[in-house]
């Protein structure tokens, strides 16, 4: 599994180690270069080898799907398998199982048993959440999460990873939006449409179960705000108390959750976690999204 930059030879301290005594210790790195991947010959003694064609010393090229590489001879072949961009990935040391996300979020062990999340923010710091509980994790880092031990892949440039709407180049920021609800009369519906900055319209989000689980948070936060309490305290509600309210599990609730947050990761929208925001103290949670509108049926 390839990170955004993999070192690869004979040395402890490369990701990808080469058993071949005609390899260097740091013989070539392969990383991602914002539309591609690319292979750099570190100045190797015997040479990389692209294709069949020896690579000069300290020569960089362009790789794709299929590309065929050789460190120091061209016995021991390495092929490049996968040529998408380098987005968070896991693989499980016991089973060989990888798991792989085209967006800035990342559940395990899948996306249908959300045991963890883990995220990136845009400075290419990436977090674990598990439970109420968020710390920092590295590129490479083992976690243990239900008697599994998995490995992180985790590249340091989100510029790979979509963290724009509307395509124009801008970041859009979470926190910037307005959430529109249209709940039906029974709510058995829930329309969720997205406002930025100062659009009338907004864009309608495709129908998900979670919109029902947003709109229950929505209207807490908005019946704080008209109770005057302060923006910190507004919108929080008990895990147990919302999962009561929809009549979830807590891990059916997790789920809902990570469904909600990877929607707004897959349109492109930064920091996408910070849709649910969790105090892990009290086993509290809120919509983390100030501005709210709610039409009533």
């Amino acid at each position: 599994m390839l990170s955004a930059r993999t070192l690869i030879g004979r040395s402890p301290v490369c990701q990808v180690r080469v058993e071949d005594p005609r390899a260097s210790g740091e013989h070539a790195s392969i990383a991602w270069v914002g539309e591609g991947w690319e292979v750099h010959d570190l100045g190797s003694r015997n040479g990389t080898m692209l294709d069949g064609a020896r690579l000069g010393t300290g020569e960089r090229a362009p790789l794709g799907r299929d590309a065929r590489l050789g460190f120091g001879s061209s016995v021991e072949t390495w092929v490049l398998a996968d040529a998408s961009a380098p987005g968070p990935a896991a693989r499980n040391e016991r089973t060989e199982e990888l798991v792989r996300s085209a967006s800035a979020l990342l559940a395990l062990p899948t996306a249908d048993d959300p045991q963890a999340t883990v995220f990136g923010r845009a400075d290419g710091t990436w977090f674990v959440e598990v439970g109420a509980v968020v710390r920092p994790v590295a590129d490479r880092e083992r976690i243990e999460l239900g008697g599994a031990s998995w490995i992180l892949f985790l590249p340091r440039d989100l510029g790979a990873i979509p963290a724009t709407a509307g395509g124009d180049g801008s970041t859009r920021a979470l926190r910037e939006l307005e959430l529109c609800f249209a709940p039906s009369r029974d709510e058995e519906h829930v329309e969720l449409r997205v406002r930025q900055g100062d659009a009338q319209q907004g864009v309608s989000l495709p129908a998900r179960s979670s919109h029902y689980m947003l709109l229950l948070l929505a209207r807490a936060r908005l019946r704080d705000a008209q109770a005057d309490l302060p923006l910190d305290e507004q919108g929080w509600l008990y895990s147990s108390e919302l999962a009561d309210m929809l009549r979830y599990t807590p891990e059916r609730l997790n789920v809902e959750i990570f469904r909600a947050r990877n929607q707004f990761a897959k349109l492109g929208f930064a920091e996408s976690e910070q849709l649910i925001e969790r105090r892990a103290a009290t086993r509290q949670i809120r919509i983390g999204v100030a501005r709210l509108q709610v039409t009533r049926p």
